[in-house]
């Protein structure tokens, strides 16, 4: 997603485009995101300012991650909005109590072509929910035995209402005793 500054009209450029596998791909590394269920795409327009781009839209993508509780399929709706000021490298915008970007974040760019992924990759991993979810009502893993609470219950209770392990016992006397 490059552009060359000379070929950006006065008008602006407008990009509707699909995001490429590979820039998913390195945003949702490390992530378990399941890639053939995801997609995106970004719709952005760059207006020109002297030698100022100015860069306005949204990235919106499906991602298909595994659910923090259970592990099942999630399928996570990203819709981050893009407002950037991209001036030439070396040179910072002013420090302006009243400046009406204050909502904008600021990059930079070589003078000739302007690179949208680095800004497009960050955009989407700050989108990303740290442990998403499969459903609201999503009952996870039993701890003891591993079973998809989802699908059956394995009849376990769960360690926080009942002190079902010795060492559950053993850690709630040490809390009594050191709270007297």
């Amino acid at each position: 997603m490059r552009y060359k500054f000379k070929d950006i009209p006065s008008e602006g450029l407008v990009i509707d485009q699909a995001l490429e596998s590979s820039l998913l791909g390195e945003a949702l590394d490390g992530t378990g995101a399941d890639l053939g269920a995801t997609a995106g795409a970004v719709h952005l327009e760059i207006t020109k300012s002297g030698e100022d781009l100015y860069v306005r839209g949204a990235v919106k993508a499906t991602v298909s991650l595994p659910c923090g509780l259970c592990l099942a399929p999630a399928r996570v709706t990203i819709d981050a909005p893009v407002k950037m000021v991209y001036t030439v490298e070396g040179d910072e915008p002013e420090a302006n109590d009243d400046n009406p970007l204050d909502d904008s974040d600021f990059g930079s760019y070589d003078g000739e072509v302007l690179d949208l992924a680095p800004m497009l990759r960050e955009q989407i991993i700050l989108s990303v929910p740290m442990a998403p979810r499969c459903r609201e009502s999503c009952k996870g893993l039993c701890p003891t035995c591993g079973e998809n609470r989802n699908e059956r219950d394995c009849g376990h209770k769960d360690v926080e209402t009942a002190a079902a392990t010795p060492l559950a016992a053993a850690l709630e006397k040490i809390k009594l005793s050191t709270e007297n």
